[in-house]
């Protein structure tokens, strides 16, 4: 039935399996060192060049070699059912941030797009999540109203393009897709040069965090006023790996594409069994489907085959996709409270930045981080920032309510 093109190798990440940046193997002095070339690394340091910086990046691989090579290629503020569980648990004030900072980080996607003339399939669309349990259409009308009332793009609907009945939805307008790993070599393009750098095949080896700091890789360092660290899990200085993990978990998931016989609009996710993600884009002019899901806490004995096949398996019922061009599985790192890590490493950083714990939906919240990161690094006050500071105590607080939710499904 499916005949795989590298296997494990995302649709998006096939366009850029070789370095086509240098390796750093001289001493280097900039006023920012970014460690990671992906949405968070390259979009901070985009911003801070246009602030007038002199920025460089380094990669371990390649540009998008990471998280973001692997992800759906929605760009939405809308992360599910999401905004009534905030409020419930965080208040208001929390839930209002986090729309905002989502919903301008989609805006923020567009504008750079267009700023730069990047070509990576950029559309914009709706963003539907929907349910078949009707069980849960109370739930869907009090999500559509809170988020209606955070100021974002809302309404509540009982039907959808998709070629199936749905019990309820949730509509946000004006949301946005793309090609992740074009848009990713359209910032580092546009952050190389005049003084600025994209190194990749630089793995970082050593950070020390000063005034300057210091990058080191095997062949070089840079030095630098301020150092962000854009990576899944911030493994440099070496203790935060351990102590990162008491602030977020990982959890795996998995994703399926090909060309579906069945073209339709929109972009889609659900919170019923499976918690299917489809996304239909055109990729270099064809139709082009992504159905993910099937995710899990990362650590346990699954078989990817199985999860490969029951996605498989949804993709030609309902929408005639008979064969599976690529499929590959990511880990996405969630803060226990929910919200991303943005801001000082620890508390007693000088000059040490963090961006990580996305809750799978990196292309927005990655976006939103580097918002903040650019702003402190240049001595901006930002309205968000306070809300998704690394060093504050809600994601310890929320360790227990994320445990019972995984029990509760079981």
């Amino acid at each position: 039935m499916n005949s795989v093109n590298n296997e494990g190798v995302s649709l998006w990440k096939e366009s850029h399996l070789q370095a086509t940046y240098p390796q750093i193997v001289e001493d280097l002095e900039v006023d920012t060192v970014v460690v990671g070339a992906g949405i968070t690394g390259l979009t901070v340091a985009y911003m801070l060049k246009r602030s007038g910086q002199k920025v460089a990046v380094l990669d371990k691989s390649t540009v998008g070699g990471g998280t973001t090579a692997r992800t759906t290629g929605k760009v939405t503020s809308q992360h599910n059912l999401v905004y009534k569980d905030l409020q419930d648990r965080l208040g208001n004030k929390i839930a209002q941030v986090y729309a905002d900072a989502n919903q301008t980080a989609v805006e923020t996607v567009a504008s750079i797009i267009k700023r730069e003339k990047i070509s990576c399939e950029w559309e914009i669309d709706d963003n539907y999540v929907y349910t078949t349990d009707s069980t849960k259409v109370e739930e869907f009308k009090t999500e559509a109203d809170v988020a209606a009332s955070l100021g974002l793009p809302s309404t509540y609907e009982t039907t959808s393009p998709l070629p199936f009945a749905i019990e309820a939805a949730i509509k946000f307008t004006g949301q946005g897709k793309m090609h992740s790993q074009k848009y990713l070599l359209g910032l580092a393009a546009a952050v190389n040069g005049d003084g600025s750098f994209v190194f990749e095949e630089s793995g970082v080896i050593g950070i020390h965090d000063g005034d300057p700091g210091k990058v080191r890789t095997r062949k070089a360092s840079v030095t630098a006023k301020s150092i962000v660290v854009a990576t899944s899990v911030p493994t440099m200085p070496l203790v935060a790996r351990g102590a990162y993990c008491i602030l977020e978990y990982p959890k795996e998931s998995y994703i399926v594409a090909g060309t579906p016989e069945k073209v339709i609009k929109g972009m889609y996710i659900s919170p019923d069994k499976d918690n299917y993600s489809i996304l239909p884009i055109a990729v270099n002019g064809s139709p082009t489907l992504l159905i993910g899901g099937k995710g899990h806490i990362s650590g346990l004995r699954i078989s990817k085959d199985t999860r490969y096949t029951t996605l498989s398996e949804y993709a030609a019922k309902h929408f005639g996709m008979n064969q599976v061009t690529h499929r590959w599985s990511d880990r996405d790192y969630i803060a226990y409270d929910g919200i991303p890590l943005a801001g000082k490493l620890y508390p007693w950083s000088k000059n040490l930045y963090v961006g990580s714990a996305y809750r799978k939906w990196g292309l927005s919240n990655g976006t939103a981080a580097a918002m903040i990161i650019h702003d402190l690094i240049i001595g901006i006050e930002n309205p968000w920032a306070s809300t998704y500071d690394p060093i504050r105590l809600d994601p310890i607080k929320s360790i227990p309510h994320v445990a019972k939710s995984y029990i509760s499904k079981k």
